[in-house]
């Protein structure tokens, strides 16, 4: 029901267009909104088809259900108050891998602090390295473009934003076969699965995000920490 409201409250509302845009790369201010609004509607949808409760099962939360419900509240609270300092890219990618980490563990454990140390910090050098490779690409390709050193259809949007989804591809690709010969999917491993997982469904989705919504829409997102 919410999200039928919040669909009619942006419909309502009508769209808007950015001052200043003469290449026609806006797709106006209603597109985020009515997209998130469809993805709440399509989500309770399949939850209120999917989600049903076993016999004997108990109407309380446990414990472990409790600590996810708590922990990401807080990571979004967290993720609207730190934005703005640390920028989209920083604060989506330790978003996502807080929150998949501690769902693949099922709840928070002290034991587990290391993996999800390394895993954290491996999911910023990761979305950095990636980040930093697709911006190459883009004002290389952007510049030569304009310079007449290649074809300007080099330098359009599709162009470069196709390359950084290969770039992400390659990247996805390669820390998957590598992290799966050292920390495979048993009980032996498990943690440090969670973690290698975690840390690349994160930075994969992060990166996806930012082409889509900065690269194609030129949505112009909080940069914070990272300037370049």
């Amino acid at each position: 029901m919410l999200s039928i409201l919040y669909f009619i409250y942006v419909v309502s509302s009508g769209s808007s267009k950015m001052i200043g845009d003469e290449i026609g790369g806006d797709p106006g201010g209603m597109v985020l909104p009515l997209f998130l609004s469809i993805f709440m509607f399509i989500s309770s949808m399949y939850l209120l088809v999917t989600d049903r409760k076993d016999a004997g099962e108990r109407d309380k939360m446990s414990r472990e259900e409790r600590q996810l419900f708590v922990l990401t509240f807080a990571f979004a609270i967290g993720y609207i108050l730190l934005t703005r300092f640390l920028g989209f890219i920083l604060c989506t990618v330790l978003l996502l891998f807080f929150l998949c980490f501690a769902n693949l563990r099922r709840g928070v454990r002290k034991e587990d602090w290391k993996a999800a140390l390394v895993g954290c910090v491996s999911s910023v050098i990761g979305i950095l390295v990636v980040y930093s490779l697709g911006r190459v690409i883009t004002r290389s390709l952007l510049l030569a473009a304009r310079k007449g050193i290649v074809p300007s259809w080099l330098g359009a949007s599709g162009t470069t934003s196709a390359l950084s989804v290969l770039v992400v591809i390659v990247f996805t690709v390669i820390a998957i076969l590598v992290c799966r010969r050292f920390w495979a999917a048993d009980s032996s491993h498990d943690c440090g699965h969670s973690s290698w997982f975690a840390g690349v469904i994160s930075v994969t989705t992060t990166e996806i995000l930012y082409i889509i919504f900065k690269q194609l829409f030129l949505v112009e997102l909080i940069k914070g920490l990272i300037t370049w």
